[in-house]
């Protein structure tokens, strides 16, 4: 029996994962590191859907998935796809903000050792760093009924959001379906409440990932399969 969803992306996939498990989801799911991703090891593939580059191990588990999926694609119209991947900001956002650029004018007016990061340099870095990921969304989408999960805020009114929220627009305008916890979930502007915040600080955690799972299921971006 084919699974009510599959999940492909990185380490906040385990949140979403769990989330699943917590409406009685069933899901396979194809977890990669960030760094991976970051790294354009991870690509659209005609007949895998996703596939690691020069990873053996890697595409073992690809295969493996494949095989309980009856030999289908990761990305098929036959099972929806929960993604989680092209935003991994830990990779890039520091770099930007070494020598001091804030993205934020009010955050740049209150320190006067910033540098100011335009909202057009801030769409250059984004083009630069997320092109790739940009076009293998794209292509995931064309291929499935995809739903891409922003990672949860964590830091707002950091350059993490500024990128963040850079990135998502050009993710819609290239066709690919976001579901944005800050905006679903979370009104209040200082981001996800510590509440939803797994130990390590970095990600969301099994309630977190419930609501977000929640929320979508209340939106039908994903259901549960038709017996």
């Amino acid at each position: 029996m084919l699974p009510d969803v599959v999940i492909i992306g990185d380490s906040h996939s385990s949140a979403l994962l769990a989330g699943c498990e917590a409406h009685g989801l069933s899901a396979e799911v194809a977890r990669f590191s960030g760094n991976l991703w970051h790294a354009g090891k991870l690509m659209f593939h005609g007949q895998h859907g996703i596939w690691p580059r020069g990873l053996p191990a890697l595409q073992a588990q690809i295969l493996a998935i494949r095989d309980r999926l009856g030999g289908r694609s990761l990305v098929s119209r036959d099972i929806p796809v929960i993604a989680s991947l092209g935003y991994h900001m830990g990779r890039f956002v520091p770099m930007f903000g070494l020598n001091g650029h804030l993205t934020d004018a009010d955050a740049f007016a209150a320190d006067q050792t910033a540098l100011y990061g335009s909202q057009a340099l801030v769409q250059a870095y984004v083009v630069e760093n997320r092109s790739y990921h940009l076009r293998l969304a794209q292509r995931m989408a064309r291929h499935c009924q995809m739903v891409l999960v922003v990672p949860p805020r964590l830091q707002a009114g950091s350059n993490y959001d500024r990128f963040s929220a850079v990135l998502s627009d050009r993710m819609l305008a290239a066709g690919v379906t976001l579901f944005d916890p800050a905006s679903e979930l979370f009104t209040d502007s200082a981001g996800v409440p510590p509440s939803h915040v797994a130990e390590d600080g970095a990600h969301g955690n099994d309630l977190y990932g419930s609501e977000v799972i929640g929320r979508m299921l209340a939106r039908q971006l994903i259901a549960k399969r038709a017996v």
